[in-house]
């Protein structure tokens, strides 16, 4: 049998409690029915815990397109019910989904909103697809979001005037000047290892000369690139989160609308093209620290000089395995720079969404970076690159 057309989709419920200066404003989202609601019980009571002052009036709004059946209407006259305890106002938006409210507001007491008991293999399957369902908006919302970017790129290409390159510096300045130290050590430090892990298994073998050929293709074409996009996720991919999050919380994203501008073009531009610049530099010192780490442990333990190292390492590497790993690092600029953005542009309510999307951001970046890494390593792998 299929589904007719017009059939409303159950999107999962949502309530959201932000506390203003003169008033606390709670919006409700999504389907509050009796197959959705089960999950909303938990997350009223946590919310209600949290300290919210009693002597502010509460404003409930129903936005457009919330379905709410007999089940969502009992536990939303819940908590309403909770706030009229304590003697609040409470003031009801959306007349046509409120009039279910104030129905079950009328019953002394009011009756416990009727739940679904399912299976656990249901619940476990339900919860699958709420994750499917949360995994494609997002994916939407960030096509969406880096459409938006591409628009604005290329009108800022055609009118240089409008880019803000002073901003475009001192983001230089911050992802590639003063990440320097840190990628370095870490490559130095890593090259060290590797050397000596391999020069103990080779030598079994006899082959301990060849710990230079694994070195050289594993830091060029993966480790390098892999690794300084770890430490930049971390590092300024977080930042971006936690700087725009903080803008959005002090109202200074709204500023800056209404001053006529762009926060795209003022707040995401000049950081995206600052983090594609940055990275492949990153990622070239990064190979050469790794080498040279390499290099010192090769001549500690083999007693290999410099000149050697770079002979042998010379015939094993192409120059198509350096050009393998620097293509990858504009990609995975592109990506982390735009995650830790679109992150830092949902930050809402509090100073704790702030902290919850630094580090969605981080893992989220760290996680596409791995995965266009591993499709990359395929393609080149079949392309006999």
């Amino acid at each position: 049998m299929t589904t007719p057309k017009n059939t409303p989709r159950l999107a999962p419920p949502s309530l959201k409690i932000d506390q203003l200066k003169n008033e606390i404003s709670i919006q409700v989202e999504g389907s509050w029915v009796s197959q959705t609601v089960a999950r909303m019980e938990s997350e009223i009571a946590s919310q209600l815990q949290e300290g919210i002052p009693k002597r502010l009036p509460v404003k409930v709004t129903i936005e457009k397109g919330c379905h709410i059946d007999t089940a969502g209407a009992c536990l939303l006259a819940h908590m309403i019910k909770y706030f009229k305890e304590r003697n609040q106002k409470v003031e009801i938006n959306n007349l046509s989904s409120s009039s279910l409210v104030d129905y079950f507001l009328k019953f002394h007491p009011i009756p416990k909103p009727f739940t679904i008991r399912l299976h656990w293999t249901t619940r476990w399957l339900d919860h699958i697809g709420y994750r499917a369902y949360v995994f494609y908006k997002t994916a939407m919302t960030l096509l969406s979001f880096l459409g938006e970017i591409l628009v604005t790129w290329l009108y800022a290409l055609k009118s240089s005037a409008n880019l803000r390159w002073i901003s475009v510096f001192r983001h230089v300045e911050e992802i590639g000047i003063r990440a320097m130290p840190i990628i370095g050590l870490i490559s130095f430090l890593i090259g060290m290892v590797l050397s000596y892990q391999s020069i103990n298994q080779l030598r079994r073998f006899g082959a301990e000369l060849y710990t230079i050929d694994f070195l050289g293709v594993s830091i060029l074409r993966e480790i390098a690139v892999l690794l300084t996009a770890i430490v930049v996720a971390g590092r300024s991919g977080s930042a971006f989160t936690a700087q725009i999050g903080t803008m959005s919380l002090n109202q200074e994203i709204d500023a800056i609308r209404m001053l006529g501008l762009s926060p795209i073009m003022v707040l995401v531009v000049p950081r995206l093209i600052a983090i594609t610049v940055c990275l492949p530099i990153l990622v070239f010192l990064s190979m050469i620290m790794g080498l040279l780490g390499g290099m010192v442990m090769t001549n500690l333990i083999i007693d290999v000089s410099s000149t050697q190292f770079f002979n042998h390492f010379h015939r094993a590497v192409s120059t198509s395995t350096f050009w393998v790993g620097m293509s990858k690092a504009p990609l995975f600029a592109l990506l982390i720079g735009l995650v830790g953005c679109f992150r830092g542009f949902q930050v809402k309510g509090s100073a704790e969404s702030v902290g919850r999307m630094t580090t969605q951001s981080v893992v989220e970046s760290i996680f596409l970076v791995i995965i266009c890494d591993a499709f990359m390593s395929i393609l080149f792998s079949y392309l006999k690159v």
